[in-house]
């Protein structure tokens, strides 16, 4: 059975992307996972015959495995503001204390802008939000994280 909990790190997927990250990722690794679910929520526009007959912009759903990467990136940036999840896994803070001099602000506005989507408009929200009274507690947690993401000196 996987891991499946409201934290960032308490599930299957953003613990194998985690894993993978510390044992050969770089730092672009992070921007990338962050940026990917901003590029994956754009609109598709249709062809200039499509707008003629009237068809409207395509909103691609985004994927729970996308936001589950994304929302760990969003968490190594939290970190690296010294603002880490309870739940951080060990091996990641040697991790991203080794990579802390890479960091740049850039991070904090797309980490921000990705918590921000996956929060809103993708299907890791709708699966929250689908059971019995569990949604509360992914909310909180993503409300936390937004909490810790806010707060930055750098």
């Amino acid at each position: 059975m996987g891991a499946w909990n409201a934290g960032s790190f308490q599930n299957d997927t953003a613990l194998d992307w985690a894993g993978d990250l510390s044992e050969n990722g770089d730092v672009g690794t992070v921007r990338t996972a962050l940026i990917r679910v901003m590029d994956e929520r754009r609109s598709e526009q249709p062809s200039f015959i499509g707008k003629l007959l009237g068809r409207r912009p395509v909103e691609p759903y985004l994927e729970a495995d996308v936001a589950c990467e994304g929302l760990a990136a969003a968490e190594i940036v939290a970190f690296w503001l010294g603002h880490p999840d309870q739940h951080f896994p060990d091996y990641l803070q040697k991790w991203a204390s080794s990579y802390a001099d890479s960091f740049s602000p850039e991070f904090i506005e797309l980490a921000r802008q990705a918590v921000s989507i996956i929060k809103t408009k993708s299907e890791l929200k709708d699966f929250w939000e689908e059971g019995d009274g569990i949604a509360p507690k992914w909310h909180a947690a993503i409300s936390d994280l937004e909490r810790r993401l806010q707060n930055s000196d750098k």
